[in-house]
């Protein structure tokens, strides 16, 4: 495949995940890093990034419906083809012996291969993941099953505890020590992950998204304030450093160019 022009594959496999979130099984093979992307392409409707919820074997995409584009792929079933080009970006880099991953909603998803590796690698690894209702929470069987120590939050209290993932970082790093942090999720807690890591001196990495039109750098549709960091390019995983001072957890910008608010 070249790297910037649409290979045209399978869906293998449609997997209702939670009422609002789907998993596409393709029929690809890729070799990429946890953390990276691809565009996603369905002809006469539009292109869009998204990350990888399993890298081994069939490639796997995990989506949450939220708009045009998506409400089209939930339309697709076994057999039917979408293009996709990548993968691209800068991945989740594994650091440190004492791991901890906040993964909010959906955010889960592209933290999976990542926290796959960390497995393989023997790592110490805690897990916080977080959803506004038990219906939206992902694979809690399982990460249950693997070698982790899982806690998990709602917000209306139907599952876990009582509040967001953050109420529970914050309340256990009082208790434990980590090396490293990785988040993905909602921006809003992302920011709250990240203030929480620059505080305590916890080297952070997340995953942030904005809106992309070329996927490679060019078109600087999704250049950050004031830095000019290319999510596509230069992330989209980044360090809780590298975005102190930015846009990031305050707005982002829409498909032409106009700040929007979180």
């Amino acid at each position: 495949m070249k790297i910037n022009a649409p290979e045209m594959v399978k869906i293998l496999e449609v997997r209702v995940e939670t009422p609002t979130v789907r998993t596409f099984v393709l029929d690809k093979k890729i070799r990429a890093r946890p953390g990276q992307f691809a565009m996603l392409w369905i002809p006469d409707v539009d292109e869009k990034p998204f990350s990888f919820s399993k890298l081994n074997g069939d490639l796997e995409i995990t989506v949450r419906e939220v708009g045009p584009f998506t409400k089209r792929l939930f339309s697709l079933g076994r057999g039917d083809l979408v293009g996709i080009r990548g993968p691209y970006g800068n991945g989740y880099r594994i650091k440190g012996e004492k791991i901890c991953i906040v993964a909010g909603g959906v955010g889960l998803a592209p933290l999976m291969p990542l926290i796959d590796e960390i497995l393989r690698e023997d790592r110490e690894l805690t897990v916080i993941h977080g959803a506004v209702t038990e219906k939206e929470l992902l694979w809690i069987d399982k990460l249950g099953s693997k070698k982790i120590h899982l806690l998990t939050a709602t917000d209306d209290g139907t599952y876990g505890e009582k509040g967001s993932a953050c109420d529970i970082l914050e309340n256990l790093i009082r208790k434990r020590e980590f090396d490293q942090i990785y988040t993905c999720g909602p921006e809003p807690m992302m920011k709250r992950v990240a203030d929480i890591s620059l505080r305590e001196e916890i080297p952070c990495q997340l995953s942030l998204e904005r809106y992309m039109k070329c996927g490679v750098g060019i078109c600087g549709q999704c250049c950050i304030d004031p830095s000019g960091l290319r999510v596509c390019r230069d992330g989209p995983v980044f360090t809780a450093r590298e975005l102190r001072g930015t846009e990031f957890g305050r707005y982002k910008r829409d498909a032409s160019g106009s700040r929007c608010d979180l």
